[in-house]
């Protein structure tokens, strides 16, 4: 990929070749303080604003050397903020662009990323199974690494096809490879939290990127949540309803989305869920499902729902039995946040997941 068009490094910024082209620029940070450079900030601000709010980077491809130019200086803004959900965050959201983009690659732009950033032993096939094309052969011991990080079950190399010690892949599912290669590479260079002085224009980005991030940091509610699921740092209402509802009490709408929203946040897988809601008497597995997957952003808009604020809660009769820390939160997975680090001083936490552990674990694991 010697050569590169600034087009092709704007569009793959993480490629050598377009690291290359930023660093031959020899861009220093108070070089930035330079008006030519606005529009360069404020395309770096926008990316880490669009991960935050919409969990994607979008490919504004219209002025080359800005988009390529942003890219670093984004990352060095999230550095900067020093904030480990939104490390996660914008690491996902521009590894998201990334895979959006090479879905629409010829397979031979692929094949060369594959091989040639990641070193991976891949091979190009055109093979077709049950009806699906496979247009790639990648070595399982790459394969495993790569997809590591996937819980679902069609990652699972039992699920996969193999042949000759190579998984067969679609396009699709290569570019989603490449895509958790991305986030890898991104997350490793933002989450080195760094602190310096500023000159005055990187600050006011810096401002703008807090105030969007305070605004939204009840929305993305995950941050920082255990794997497992622990009913102990349930807060009081969310007990509550879950009581209600394996007593079999026929409980309102709002009790039940507060209740599925807080379950999908801290990671209760959704199988689970639907077997939680069998207790209810008026139970319809197939309207259940979908309305559980609903919340969980799996179906309709995309949208994954948190909890309602402890006001709204307040308001529908659901805030029962309050503690001490119910005074101090304001979001029922704030309280969870809380009572996790006092159940567990010094647990590493991590984002939920959906991989099938255990549900509700009536006594975490103390290792």
């Amino acid at each position: 990929m010697s050569g590169m068009s600034e087009r092709e490094a704007a569009k793959y910024p993480f490629l050598q070749d377009a690291v290359k082209l930023v660093d031959a620029l020899n861009i220093q940070i108070a070089d930035l303080s330079d008006p030519i450079y606005v529009k360069v900030l404020d395309r770096a601000a926008e990316r880490i604003t669009e991960a935050i709010v919409d969990g994607v980077v979008e490919a504004k491809l219209e002025d080359y050397m800005t988009e390529l130019v942003s890219y670093p200086v984004a990352s060095m803004l999230v550095s900067l903020k020093g904030e480990s959900y939104l490390d996660r965050r914008y690491s996902l959201a521009e590894a998201v662009r990334i895979y959006l983009l090479l879905q629409k690659e010829d397979r031979k732009y692929l094949f060369q990323i594959a091989q040639k950033e990641f070193n991976w032993d891949i091979k190009e096939t055109l093979e077709n199974y049950d009806g699906q094309n496979y247009t790639f052969q990648l070595y399982f011991s790459d394969y495993l690494h790569a997809s590591d990080a996937f819980h679902e079950d069609k990652w699972k190399l039992v699920n996969r096809i193999l042949r000759n010690g190579y998984v067969l892949l679609q396009q699709s599912e290569a570019a989603r490879l490449i895509q958790g290669e991305v986030e890898n590479q991104i997350r490793t260079r933002v989450s080195n939290h760094v602190k310096f002085q500023l000159p005055d224009p990187i600050k006011q980005r810096l401002d703008l990127i807090e105030k969007v991030f305070d605004e939204n940091r009840t929305k993305l509610g995950a941050e920082d949540l255990p794997t497992e699921v622990i009913r102990e740092a349930f807060p009081p209402c969310i007990r509550y309803c879950l009581e209600g509802l394996l007593s079999g009490k026929r409980e309102s709408h709002m009790e039940r989305f507060a209740l599925t929203s807080f379950l999908v946040n801290v990671g209760m897988p959704l199988e689970s869920m639907v077997d939680l809601y069998v207790s209810v008497t008026d139970f319809d597995e197939a309207m259940t499902r979908y309305q559980i997957e609903h919340i969980a952003g799996l179906r309709g808009n995309k949208t994954r729902y948190t909890p309602p604020l402890c006001d709204t809660l307040r308001t529908h009769g659901i805030c029962r039995n309050k503690d001490e820390v119910c005074e101090r939160v304001k979001h029922p997975l704030n309280y969870y946040r809380i009572k996790v680090r006092r159940l567990f001083p010094g647990k590493q936490t991590k984002a939920p997941s959906q991989n099938g552990e255990n549900p509700i674990s009536e006594k975490a694991n103390q290792e």
